[in-house]
């Protein structure tokens, strides 16, 4: 999975511009990011549409909550999903 992250790090109350460039967008037309807050548990579940950009792949800015960890997956909706990465917050 080919996923970018800016800022590299997230930081609480900041957008972060996710770049996903993964198997599941090479022949989609639709893409959208899945993600919750926690390690375990997720919180805060949120699912929303990507923006196909040509040539860099799917992109989106989310708004980043104050929490430690950030969980990312990406699915086309019809059944196929990529992998899920953690991505840790920076603290406030």
């Amino acid at each position: 999975m080919d996923v970018k992250l800016f800022p590299e790090k997230p930081e609480p109350y900041l957008p972060l511009t996710i770049i996903y460039q993964g198997r599941i967008g090479d022949n989609a037309q639709v893409v959208r990011v899945h993600g919750g807050y926690g390690a375990v548990n997720w919180e805060e579940v949120f699912d929303l549409p990507m923006h196909l950009w040509p040539d860099h792949g799917w992109t989106i800015n989310v708004a980043v909550l104050p929490q430690q960890l950030l969980n990312l997956t990406f699915h086309d909706g019809k059944g196929n999903w990529d992998e899920v990465m953690q991505v840790a917050i920076k603290s406030s």
